[in-house]
């Protein structure tokens, strides 16, 4: 029996011949049957079937996905792997199958759903099949999810090597609290694009703090010289995920971040203001005081300099650097208005000239301390 209907000869080259169907009948072996699958498959993938011939050329295929040779079935499930037009049924069968049958499919094949890949990540813990499916491209927030689920440090780490992977902050978290302590998993997540600031934050301090013992081990430094450092490294790293940020609900999300973890130190704020990021020193500030960000503003920028006074002291502020800083502030304020463009060294050494043009003759309590820190942090 032909696989087309006879009245329709304009699909002979994609029917099975008289040849094919005697191979099929009196050979054994299953590369019979994988001669034939190569035919039908071409042909259905080239579009080059009648609706007729769809219809048989994909019952061959149901035959073939129960097929007990392993070879015909991992055959078949590599020729219909990047097919969209084969029936879900038949992909499911094969992606269900054992794992060089299923791994093909699941890595490529575009008529898998959400829904499909989902009830596969959680029907067992095969890792081999929930990896392939975590290199997929792409893979969407609700498979993602799913896949962090698994709590497979293997699976996380394909997922989180995969950029056309749409993770999402929840599952970032997630990764964090599993696998915050592995080095590779951590390294991936943090050369993924578009990372949300707070996720950045977190993955920053957990790689310093492995980065600090290794300077310990590697230059036999004191713990504290080596934490120092990184510590200042970090706070600076910080502060540049949201260098003009025009989103302010993003600063607000990473100050409130590092408030909750003790990482809102006097260090990072005074640090925030040396890189003249004043937009973070002011929400720094309404946090440690318990007050609206719009409050703290009107304080901060009071031209009688009174209400930066009380709202540093609320904050609990070094005394010690408070000159310095209102000094600094009004230096960035007044720049703010003429340079918007300076970065780098070029603003550090606008910001250095104008402060010590403003502070000539008076004697400034750690002045040099801030100087040296306005060099440091930009």
């Amino acid at each position: 029996m032909a696989l087309s209907n006879p009245s329709m000869n304009t699909y002979d080259s994609a029917v099975l011949n008289e040849r094919d169907i005697e191979r099929l009948l009196t050979e054994h072996t299953p590369d019979a049957r994988i001669d034939v699958l190569d035919k039908i498959a071409g042909a259905h993938m080239g579009r080059q079937y009648s609706l007729y011939d769809f219809t048989i050329a994909e019952q061959i295929m149901r035959i073939l996905v129960k097929d007990t040779e392993v070879s015909v079935r991992e055959a078949l499930a590599l020729r219909l792997k990047d097919n969209p037009y084969i029936p879900n049924d038949i992909i499911v069968a094969l992606a269900n199958d054992t794992d060089t049958v299923a791994l093909p499919v699941l890595e490529k094949s575009p008529v898998l759903s959400d829904s499909d890949l989902i009830t596969l990540i959680q029907s067992g813990r095969n890792s081999l099949k929930q990896s392939a499916i975590a290199i997929r491209k792409p893979v969407s927030k609700d498979v993602s999810i799913a896949l962090v689920a698994t709590h497979s440090g293997e699976v996380v780490t394909k997922l989180a090597k995969n950029h056309d992977a749409d993770i999402p902050p929840e599952a970032y978290h997630e990764i964090i609290r599993d696998h915050g302590t592995d080095r590779t998993i951590m390294q991936a997540v943090s050369e993924r694009p578009n990372l949300p600031a707070t996720i950045v934050e977190k993955v920053i301090a957990l790689v310093s703090d492995s980065l600090a013992s290794n300077l310990q081990i590697k230059y036999d430094v004191a713990p504290t010289i080596a934490s120092a450092e990184t510590e200042k490294t970090r706070e600076i790293a910080t502060l540049m995920l949201v260098d003009g940020e025009s989103d302010h609900q993003n600063v607000d999300k990473l100050v409130e971040q590092l408030h909750s973890f003790h990482r809102l130190t006097p260090s990072i704020i005074l640090t925030s203001l040396c890189r003249g990021n004043l937009y973070f020193f002011e929400t720094s500030l309404a946090h440690l005081s318990n007050i609206p960000v719009r409050n703290a503003q009107v304080l901060i920028h009071d031209k009688g300099g009174l209400g930066f006074k009380a709202l540093y002291s609320k904050a609990a502020l070094p005394d010690k650097f408070f000159a310095a800083c209102r000094e600094l502030l009004e230096v960035i304020v007044a720049l703010r208005r003429k340079h918007n463009s300076l970065t780098g060294i070029d603003y550090a050494n606008t910001v250095i000239h104008n402060l010590l043009a403003a502070t000539s003759g008076k004697n400034i309590e750690n002045l040099s301390y801030i100087i040296a820190l306005i060099r440091q942090a930009s």
